[in-house]
């Protein structure tokens, strides 16, 4: 099943008739191979080709043409309310119901009883005890009724809303179709599901059909639970039960074909294996996407993870995979991802009743999540990209790799926005690059420097490209990491990305 036979075949075959069942082609083509075998290995095919597929009867699949997205362009109005409401950090009064009435059911009791609510923590304390355990001895699992419920209390509520954020940022990016086929792999008790039904509640126009992968059982049932209720009554969704598999063998397993969208939100860093397995199971997933499809890879802001993400996705890339955000590489070299400590923040989320319960009066550090920090990459099979800026060749800025013959000096420089602002009340730090260097490097603007000519630096959006002019070198010798001094002298300007030249 390698080479172009497959390719051909399905090609020819696909072209004369709208739908076919799977059998028809395998006696022409594929003699004497088991159906349930052949599928799997037919979806990369399909995916290119835009061709569904459905189970029909108890042996056969109805494979079938999907129609061409039209990409979804939300005004700019609707897009606003949506911030709006996400940064009000008021988690969904709904959804919050309904994870209280889950606790309830698993356990029998009220979701506030006090012995529900000490099994909780010590499952929550269980839990982050292991999260930050290294090497062989990190083993996270949910494979207990209260791991789960600790999930759902303390996890669950920061990563839907982290979820809706990214979906919005999809739109935003004309990534995102109106009517999307959407894959979330390692879906837990249903995190990108939950926060879809999220994005269609807010915004009209909006329909999906979502699948998901799951191994784990008591996710699965809390799925079934959450998902279907949360979505009830909402026609512009169709929701498919969650699949049972390992995210490892997803070449194997009998996945959808022709996705718009694959998702795998803070799963890979819970995955054992090195990183060329980790990467493979990426390139792997991104087969399964219809052309202009996107894959969307989250994971948690501390340094581990987020290099983790960036090292991660760059042994993934190739020809038939690239980054579309929030890297650029305006310089067409590959960065160093070791050093890519690059995460967004956004406004904090309110504490849930559940959580609100779970700490008392005295322990919120214990048992409140509130903070929505993470890192991501938009990975894409085609040439897209958030930002297509290239430095021209003769451009009068310094590349940050021979920031060290130049320490001391005032320099003109240009690279992406990699942060918020990491610094104190009285200076803002953001961290800056251009894909080419070695060491750390930060954009400084203390406050007594502002003026109206640098102080576009404060508003530049995650990500964005910027010019640095007559900014001082430094080099922090604690910190290995170089400092762009803004001061007064300097000027930061936005670099248009449809631009060919440098900002004059």
């Amino acid at each position: 099943m390698t080479g172009t036979g497959p390719l051909q075949a399905l090609e020819h075959y696909s072209s004369t008739r709208k739908e076919f069942l799977l059998s028809e082609f395998a006696a022409r083509f594929h003699p004497g191979i088991e159906l349930p075998a052949l599928l799997p290995t037919l979806l990369p095919v399909l995916s290119r080709f835009r061709l569904g597929w459905e189970k029909e009867g108890t042996r056969d699949f109805r494979i079938f043409t999907i129609p061409e997205p039209v990409l979804l362009s939300p005004a700019e109005e609707p897009t606003r309310r949506i911030e709006a409401r996400l940064m009000s950090g008021i988690f969904d009064e709904d959804l919050q119901r309904l994870i209280e009435q889950y606790v309830g059911q698993v356990t029998g009791k009220d979701w506030d009883d006090p012995v529900v609510l000490q099994r909780i923590r010590e499952a929550i304390m269980q839990q982050k005890g292991q999260y930050w355990k290294e090497g062989k001895a990190r083993k996270i699992g949910y494979r207990k009724g209260y791991a789960v419920l600790a999930y759902l209390a303390y996890h669950t509520p920061v990563y839907v809303t982290q979820s809706s954020y990214l979906l919005l940022m999809l739109s935003r990016d004309r990534l995102l179709p109106s009517r999307a086929r959407i894959l979330d792999a390692g879906t837990g008790p249903g995190v990108v599901p939950l926060a879809a039904t999220m994005f269609a509640r807010m915004l009209p126009g909006f329909s999906a059909e979502i699948f998901s992968l799951e191994r784990s059982d008591p996710f699965i049932e809390a799925y079934r639970f959450l998902v279907p209720r949360y979505a009830a009554g909402m026609d512009s969704l169709t929701i498919h039960p969650p699949l049972q598999g390992d995210l490892r063998a997803a070449d194997s397993l009998p996945l959808p074909s022709s996705l718009d969208l694959i998702v795998l939100q803070n799963v890979l860093n819970e995955l054992p294996g090195s990183t060329g397995e980790k990467a493979a199971i990426v390139t792997s997933l991104s087969r399964l996407l219809a052309p202009g499809g996107s894959l969307l890879i989250t994971e948690p802001a501390d340094r581990e993870n987020s290099t983790g993400l960036r090292i991660t996705v760059a042994a993934a890339l190739g020809a038939d995979l690239r980054i579309h955000s929030p890297c650029s590489f305006i310089r067409g070299r590959r960065c160093h991802p070791d050093i890519c400590w690059s995460f967004v923040t956004q406004p904090t989320l309110r504490p849930t009743r559940l959580m609100q319960r779970l700490s008392g009066e005295h322990e919120a550090y214990r048992f409140q999540n509130t903070d929505i920090k993470y890192s991501y990459a938009v990975l894409v099979r085609d040439s897209r990209k958030r930002y297509p800026y290239t430095v021209p060749k003769h451009a009068p800025f310094l590349p940050l790799s021979s920031l060290s013959k130049h320490t001391g000096k005032r320099v003109n420089v240009i690279g992406a926005v990699m942060s918020g602002d990491i610094g104190s009340a009285g200076t803002h730090v953001f961290l800056f690059c251009d894909g080419t260097q070695t060491r750390p490097v930060y954009a400084i603007l203390p406050r007594y420097h502002r003026t109206p000519g640098n102080q576009y630096l404060l508003a530049a959006p995650y990500s964005s490209i910027v010019e640095l002019r007559q900014v001082l070198v430094r080099y922090n010798q604690k910190y290995q990491a170089f400092n762009l001094l803004v001061s007064r002298a300097s000027q930061v300007w936005p670099v248009e990305p449809d631009r060919s030249n440098p900002i004059q």
